[in-house]
């Protein structure tokens, strides 16, 4: 048995060597070349001072799960527990397979278990000790970069020979060729953008999608890409459900009543939020055309009045440029004091004549 254990250790480095140039070809399948130490507490029976060692190993990766490993390690220089020194070294060959808990990702938690054979030489004299052990523990990896992690693990070590039971815990790096890659994470909708990522799941087959796997909306009216007949369209237009503009279907009446001081032209800020309004409706239909009205109260002359409703309606069409309404859909128009609302004898009755007032109710789409 322990002839064959170290025969079977031999083995399986020689295997993976020779058909590491087809098996690493498949999916999940590399080499792993290992290196690293750890310490042992012997069983008490043993009467020997507990120790550290070094080794190295190569292990085959058969798929994503599932690795086996051939390991050798030596302890040197072995003292009894009573503090005396009989000069002597341990060595062991095992194989080992590993589960993993999880298939790829950051930490990979995993359980081991193996059979080996450990021998006791010593410097002393005395006869030589070979065992086989059996081993079971726990352990977790950790990738560095693409090709190199590092692990840890904690074993109990069991001797079929002596019936004494051993533990030890290791650390190893190892370096890793071939398919290193994690897991292809599920893509239900086939749109490259993993289901754990993908915020807009069932996405059609074929249609263009952003990092976060939502279809993409170039122009931003709300329609994707893959089913917008009418792409590159206004910000802020109103579209249908293909992405093309709609058409004002009937007649709309939008007022808003600007109110100037006494002989003034000047429009107070006030009124902003009101003009933006009017400016944001228009940009949501492509040629809907505004009348923006000028009026005055009846003070002083008529035609001097005329004048400065056609001021006031200038200017209010001056503040929708300001907006992003082009001049072409704008038409200012002065009334001066034909169209009082309130009564010109009072004082808040003139206020409220001295006004502007926009419509957009005698261009209708069809």
């Amino acid at each position: 048995m322990k002839l064959t254990t170290k025969k079977l250790a031999a083995a399986i480095g020689l295997s993976c060597a020779i058909a590491a140039p087809i098996a690493l070809a498949e999916d999940g399948r590399h080499l792993e070349i290992m290196g690293g130490g750890g310490y042992s507490v012997w069983d008490t029976d043993r009467n020997l001072d507990d120790a550290g060692f070094y080794g190295a190993g190569l292990g085959f990766a058969l798929n994503r799960t599932w690795t086996v490993e051939g390991w050798w390690t030596q302890t040197e220089d072995l003292d009894f527990d009573d503090g005396s020194s009989f000069g002597g070294d341990a060595e062991e060959y095992r194989l080992d397979m590993l589960y993993h808990l999880t298939e790829g990702g950051g930490w990979r938690p995993y359980i081991v278990a193996g059979v080996g054979d450990n021998s006791f030489d010593f410097d002393s004299g005395a006869d030589d000790i070979d065992e086989t052990r059996l081993n079971l523990g726990i352990g977790v990896k950790r990738m560095i970069g693409k090709h190199v992690n590092i692990r840890g693990d904690i074993r109990a070590f069991n001797s079929l020979d002596e019936e004494m039971t051993d533990m030890a815990a290791q650390l190893a790096v190892s370096f890793l060729i071939g398919d290193v890659s994690g897991p292809t994470p599920p893509d239900s909708d086939g749109d490259g953008v993993p289901d754990d990522s993908d915020a807009c799941p069932n996405t059609p087959p074929g249609a263009p999608v952003d990092s976060t796997g939502c279809a993409l909306d170039s122009d931003g009216d709300g329609v994707p890409d893959y089913k917008d007949q009418c792409p590159g369209t206004a910000a802020g237009l109103k579209v249908d459900d293909v992405g093309c503009p709609l058409q004002l279907e009937e007649a709309v009446q939008m007022e808003i009543d600007i109110e100037f001081a006494n002989d003034s032209a000047v429009v107070r800020s006030e009124y902003d939020d009101d003009i933006k309004k009017v400016a944001d409706f228009m940009k949501q239909y492509e040629s809907v055309k505004v009348e923006v009205q000028g009026h005055t109260d009846s003070s002083g002359a008529a035609s001097y009045n005329q004048n400065l409703s056609e001021r006031r309606a200038a200017a209010v069409a001056a503040e929708l440029q300001n907006y992003g309404i082009p001049l072409d859909r704008i038409h200012s128009q002065g009334y001066g004091e034909t169209m009082p609302i309130a009564d010109n004898s009072t004082k808040e009755g003139r206020a409220q004549n001295r006004r502007v007032i926009a419509e957009i109710d005698a261009h209708v789409e069809k």
